[in-house]
């Protein structure tokens, strides 16, 4: 059901040196979908390195990342995002990190995020808690006047920015916000207690998957803004917290 998780860290952690020893360049940068939908080189190259080592390792599995052409979900594989956070990296902000899902029967039963730059790795497997450099996770549980709430603005899709705006101008009545972005870090920040909670409202499965189960397994509620099950076959919403704040927004949001 498991693949072997410090093997997979060990990967991840090797995928990360690709990232630390770039030198990126202007030519390396193209846009996707628009001029706010970035992927350079080491993007591909990070998840170039993945594929082929988790197909070395573990050919059974579907292997499934952002950067490909077409997408093709399976139950059982991996969901990379080989560089959350890829404008931070482009910009020189060193918050980004690499997101790696290990799906079994549609569900995550192993999660691992990593952040090169501050060599932090966040970890989990189903039923057996989360941990950030070998320390287990507790979510805190607090008010939303005690802490900082993240806070993704789904520049993509313009749809969003209205909601967004309105829901930011709730929570400020009483805390106050950060806008980090890297959806895979702002649900890691939850589960340590960095964050007291995160949503946004168009955000994609791979950035979310392997997050999604370390909060959970720290304490934290995860739904959609909806109240509902994130899915992880399409863009979807995502709202994160401790049962305090989690009910809170919940409330703001009247479902």
């Amino acid at each position: 059901m498991f693949v072997d998780l410090e093997k997979l860290k060990e990967i991840v952690r090797e995928a990360g040196e690709i990232i630390s020893q770039a030198n990126l360049t202007p030519e390396q940068i193209r846009s996707k979908t628009s001029q706010k939908d970035l992927v350079t080189k080491y993007d591909v190259e990070v998840q170039d390195f993945l594929e082929s080592r988790f197909q070395e390792l573990w050919p059974d599995r579907h292997f499934m990342g952002e950067e490909q052409v077409e997408y093709r979900y399976e139950q059982r594989g991996f969901l990379v995002d080989p560089i959350d956070g890829t404008s931070n990296f482009i910009f020189g902000i060193p918050h980004f990190c690499i997101s790696v899902a290990v799906l079994e029967q549609g569900e995550i039963v192993q999660g691992v995020v990593y952040n090169p730059v501050v060599d932090e790795m966040y970890w989990s497997e189903a039923g057996q808690g989360s941990y950030l450099n070998g320390d287990r996770l507790k979510n805190p549980d607090f008010a939303l006047g005690e802490a900082v709430f993240g806070v993704g603005g789904s520049p993509y899709d313009p749809n969003s920015i209205e909601p967004t705006v309105r829901l930011i101008a709730k929570i400020m009545e009483e805390g106050d916000i950060r806008r980090l972005g890297s959806a895979a870090l702002d649900l890691c920040y939850v589960a340590s207690g960095r964050q007291g909670g995160y949503f946004e409202f168009a955000i994609n499965p791979w950035d979310i998957a392997a997050g999604l189960l370390i909060a959970r397994e720290a304490g934290v509620t995860v739904t959609t803004l909806d109240g509902e099950e994130p899915p992880l076959t399409r863009t979807t919403s995502i709202l994160a917290a401790g049962p305090k704040i989690y009910a809170k927004i919940k409330n703001f949001i009247g479902f």
